[in-house]
């Protein structure tokens, strides 16, 4: 077995980690605010080879606004660390625009465990949706993380 998981199976088979983890599903993470601003725009533009003088914001800026890894304390006990498995971000609502203020938390929503070669891994799905003060969802993050 794989260093930090338990060797002690539940009545369902799972690892004690990995059970924590089944039983984590739905956690959420504290909720962040944050702002579209002019100068981390021209950076990211910068970045991904675009104008950096642009207004458009492409939704994959709220990457900026991901709490990295997720602070989720049920995650500890499986593996040593963190790996990202990618993401997708998608436009939910009206394109996002400097000064933009959004509101967003993080969502636990699936766990499942595979297991290779070079022992288990648990594979972690998290959504954040970002929204608006008005309430209005802007863009939703589909987020697979990895612990090994």
């Amino acid at each position: 077995m794989t260093a930090g998981i338990g060797t002690s199976a539940s009545p369902s088979g799972d690892s004690p980690a990995l059970a924590r983890l089944r039983e984590a599903v739905g956690w959420r993470g504290p909720e962040r605010i944050d702002v579209v601003e002019r100068r981390h725009l021209a950076d990211y533009r910068r970045a991904m080879d675009l104008d950096p003088e642009g207004v458009e914001v492409p939704p994959t800026i709220c990457a900026c606004f991901l709490s990295e890894p997720p602070p989720m304390p049920a995650a500890e006990a499986y593996g040593l660390g963190w790996i990202n498995g990618g993401d997708r971000f998608e436009y939910v609502g009206p394109r996002l625009t400097l000064g933009d203020e959004l509101r967003s938390r993080l969502q636990f929503t699936a766990v499942r465990e595979k297991r290779g070669r070079s022992g288990s891994l648990a594979i972690l799905t998290f959504v954040t949706d970002f929204v608006r003060p008005d309430g209005l969802p802007a863009v939703r993050h589909i987020g697979t993380r990895i612990r090994r």
